[in-house]
């Protein structure tokens, strides 16, 4: 998957939803990631200051960025 479309997941969405005040504090709360370097910056700080489930749930949309085009159909 794209950055693009990661973002527009409901899974993303309530990620962001559910840890941005207390692993994104210091980001604008409309701050949306333009590339995959800025996507993994916001899944690292989720998996480094979040809870277990926020660390599973960030890897699990890791996942998306690392799967090859034809797992993707």
């Amino acid at each position: 998957m794209t950055v693009e479309e990661i973002i527009k997941t409901p899974e993303y969405r309530t990620l962001m939803a559910d840890y941005q005040d207390m692993c994104l504090w210091f980001a604008p709360e409309d701050f949306s990631p333009k590339d995959e370097g800025q996507l993994l910056f916001v899944l690292d700080n989720i998996d480094k200051y979040g809870t277990l489930d926020a660390y599973r749930r960030a890897g699990r949309i890791r996942a998306w960025l690392s799967q090859p085009f034809s797992q993707k159909c």
